[in-house]
């Protein structure tokens, strides 16, 4: 096969890092030319010769040349691949509008299908590093995407212009581009997963190499120093009138041999431990890009299967409403597309919180009362939970523990959720909530209920698959225990069910104590490090040299969004590295970042090394916006007066409950 192709192979000009790309460009091109060859004998079956075959055969002829660009010039010939079918399938139907003036309202909807699929090109030919090509290559059908209807208007060409009189048209352009942007972040993160991982499984790949050069040359050293010790014992053989004097000498190199083979024997060792270390670091990252391609293929699953009903009842209603002239049927008709519309909207938003679920953001790990954790929960349910259901909790044995606190509270909030949903008709509702921690001090949370309960025998596999019900008495989407099972993996935990059926159903999560919660670094650059202690609930910013604007800018946006992810309280800066910040960047700071923290829960700073007169313009703007906000500025000269200050916080907050 590959020698059916090598015409396909890309020139030796073209940059190593580059040359898979490439090649998978030169075999697309070549795909997509005979795709749109068989696309336009179709046509050509249908409808004879028509003013467009030609621009159609244009195409074809753009695709091939493309595989020629790239053997001189890749990055012209890629970007070409990318945006040509973009404007051309714009072009075309333009054109053939234009000609054509007795087309059906189909080619109104046709091009944004195939504009659709072009969205996919820029993420198979160029690395997300190559920003400025994939941008355009992406906001060029972003904005065919957005201005198919608008381009259409301005030229005389739009749809209710030709006569088409479906209300519900306009609705399609927002399905195009909620479509355009679950493809556009889908094959981004996978993009950006899968060169994470190959970079990773390189770098092995060189390790690996670099230790079995090692072996091979102390091999090789060891076969040599046999050699000269078989040398020896034949000098010593042909020296038998000296054996004496001999034997001596003998006795010190053998030893010598044995302390070299020793030596050897034991690095040989060490080697090969470190072989099976890095053997078995491949196989994680294999297991890992498994588990991404598990993910790649139950998201692909979903889009085809999941939105493709909604759309096709949107396309199909709106082919109905368009003969309909009595204006009850409309109406009832109007009222199904607004379903289906809502349908679609709810599998997107299952979709991107899934997706958000992976987020990297979501590693810091807080200190969560179980106690109020659970009490929001049943606020929360306070109007489903029934006067004569017993709902009881005992956290005494494992008060806290240290997680993500929106996924906690969604785990408690869909089994609890869930237990009242599926209660047995039979009997009054039971659940039963403990906590308690094992002997590897792990977390052990379990939830028991005496409700329908699931039939593991036949379902056990389906048990936390998406969009899996057992009981259809009553209403939900199957989602909950996919989302409890993927956010305790978030946690590095595991989730266990033991059931059955009409007798109830117990849940136990275990989830692991991390280490080294009052530092976890989610921000390192050579200018600052920033970490969240989970201790204290407290984030601590440390600058390590004179900053410039772009340093600045970028270590306080970050520290922005974690005080928006986890409602921060306390913050601590040492300043005393941090050198004479510019009139500009200050206000930005107490314009811009300042409000937005507070907004966000931030109540109090300590600043370390404030009172520098370098920093006195900064000064005074701070202390005026920090009062003007309601956030308490305080000033130290050493990090553990301000440790000791923002632990006095908890104390009170203790002492108050």
């Amino acid at each position: 096969m590959a020698n059916v192709f090598f015409f396909l192979l890309p020139s030796y000009r073209v940059p190593h890092h580059l040359r898979q790309l490439v090649y998978i460009t030169n075999i697309f091109s070549l795909i997509l030319s005979g795709l749109t060859l068989i696309l336009f004998f179709i046509l050509l079956q249908l409808f004879g010769w028509v003013a467009t075959s030609k621009y159609i055969i244009l195409v074809i002829i753009v695709f091939v040349a493309v595989i020629f660009f790239n053997k001189r010039y890749w990055n012209f010939g890629r970007v070409i691949f990318c945006l040509f079918p973009v404007w051309a399938i714009l072009a075309i139907t333009l054109y053939g509008k234009t000609i054509g003036t007795s087309q059906s309202f189909i080619t109104f909807f046709d091009s944004r299908f195939m504009l659709l699929a072009t969205t996919v090109l820029p993420a198979i030919v160029f690395k997300l590093s190559e920003r400025l090509r994939i941008g355009a290559c992406f906001a060029s059908s972003f904005f065919c995407i957005t201005f198919f209807d608008p381009i259409h208007n301005f030229l005389g060409l739009g749809f209710f212009q030709r006569g088409f009189n479906v209300p519900s048209y306009y609705y399609i352009n927002y399905v195009a581009l909620i479509a355009y942007f679950v493809i556009l972040f889908g094959i981004v993160i996978l993009r950006l997963i899968s060169e994470s991982a190959e970079a990773s499984a390189a770098l092995l790949i060189n390790e690996k190499d670099d230790i079995n050069k090692k072996l091979s040359n102390n091999n090789v050293q060891l076969l040599r120093l046999n050699t000269e010790s078989e040398a020896q014992n034949i000098a010593l053989q042909q020296q038998q009138i000296e054996i004496s004097r001999s034997r001596e000498l003998l006795q010190e190199a053998n030893k010598l041999i044995s302390e070299q083979k020793a030596r050897l024997i034991n690095t040989n060792t060490h080697l090969e431990a470190l072989v099976e270390e890095k053997n078995q670091s491949l196989l994680n990252i294999n297991e890992e890009l498994i588990k991404h391609n598990n993910e790649l293929r139950q998201f692909s699953y979903t889009v085809s299967h999941n939105l493709r009903g909604p759309v096709a009842r949107l396309l199909g209603l709106s082919n109905i409403v368009k003969g309909i002239s009595n204006e009850v049927e409309q109406k009832q008709i109007l009222n199904f597309i607004e379903q289906s519309a809502f349908d679609l909207d709810s599998v997107l938003k299952d979709l991107n919180y899934i997706i958000d679920i992976r987020n990297e953001l979501y590693h810091v790990r807080e200190k969560i009362m179980l106690e109020d954790e659970w009490n929001k929960v049943i606020n929360i349910l306070g109007e489903n939970i029934k006067p004569e259901f017993t709902i009881s909790n005992n956290f005494t044995a494992a008060p806290f523990l240290f997680g993500i606190r929106a996924m906690l509270h969604s785990i408690l909030f869909n089994l609890l959720s869930n237990a009242i949903k599926y209660r047995s008709p039979d009997r009054s509702l039971i659940v039963i909530v403990n906590t308690h921690i094992n002997n590897r001090n792990e977390t052990i949370l379990e939830v028991n209920d005496n409700g329908l309960g699931i039939d593991l025998a036949s379902q056990h596999e389906n048990v936390f698959k998406m969009y899996k019900r057992f009981h259809t008495h009553v209403g939900g989407k199957g989602l909950g225990l996919f989302l409890v099972k993927t956010q305790v993996e978030v946690l590095n935990g595991t989730i266990e069910i033991e059931s059955e059926l009409n007798v109830g159903a117990r849940f136990s999560i275990t989830l692991p104590t991390p280490t080294s919660v009052d530092k976890q670094i989610f921000f390192e650059s050579d200018a600052a490090q920033m970490y969240y202690d989970a201790n204290m609930n407290n984030t601590m910013l440390i600058w390590k040299r004179n900053v410039t604007s772009v340093d600045y800018r970028n270590a306080f946006e970050s520290l922005l969004q974690t005080l928006k992810t986890y409602n921060t309280p306390g913050c601590i800066s040492d300043l005393r590295n941090q050198g004479k910040l510019n009139d500009e960047d200050q206000i930005w700071f107490v314009t811009k970042i300042l409000p937005e923290a507070a907004r966000h829960g931030l109540k109090r700073i300590a600043a370390i090394g404030f009172n520098d007169p370098i920093r006195e313009s900064y000064h005074k703007r701070m202390r005026e916006t920090a009062g003007a906000l309601g956030i308490d500025l305080k000033v130290f000269y050493e990090q553990h007066e301000a440790h000791l200050w923002m632990q006095s916080f908890l104390h009170d907050a203790s002492s108050h409950k």
